[in-house]
């Protein structure tokens, strides 16, 4: 009867500890996917604002090699707006790998650093925006 007893509590108390750590992961779940509870309407919207970045990201590189660092500075600042219109709908991890790049490109324009890798930071951005950004705005 002690055994049947002791069983009882431990696999009660299992219970209870695995319904806990699955709730955490629930809400861990819910609090990182906020992407998956992105209405249509709001997907549409980022959809077009994320073209509108890569358009301003094109202007950015064209700017700043033909020489009119103010032109791609602007150009950066509505992109990086734009940016944060989007971000809240996708995954955490996309949305902090993109603001990292967004933050490298930022740096480069502030100091003035060579066309060659700026065009390069560019590219890496369009790429990461048109196939890992793009496909989770779907």
């Amino acid at each position: 009867m002690r055994i049947d007893k002791t069983l009882y509590i431990i696999a009660v108390a299992a219970l209870v500890a695995g319904d806990s750590v699955l709730s955490i992961g629930y809400l861990d779940w819910n609090a990182t996917g906020e992407a998956l509870a992105a209405s249509a309407q709001e997907k549409t919207q980022a959809r077009q604002s994320l073209n509108e970045v890569m358009s301003l990201l094109r202007s950015v590189d064209r700017a700043y090699a033909s020489g009119n660092a103010t032109e791609a500075q602007t150009r950066f600042d509505q992109a990086r707006a734009n940016w944060n219109k989007i971000s809240p709908l996708i995954s955490a991890r996309e949305a902090r790998e993109a603001q990292l790049l967004f933050d490298s490109l930022g740096n480069q324009l502030k100091s003035g650093g060579p066309a060659i890798k700026v065009k390069s930071t560019v590219n890496g951005m369009l790429e990461e925006l048109r196939e890992d950004i793009r496909r989770e705005l779907r």
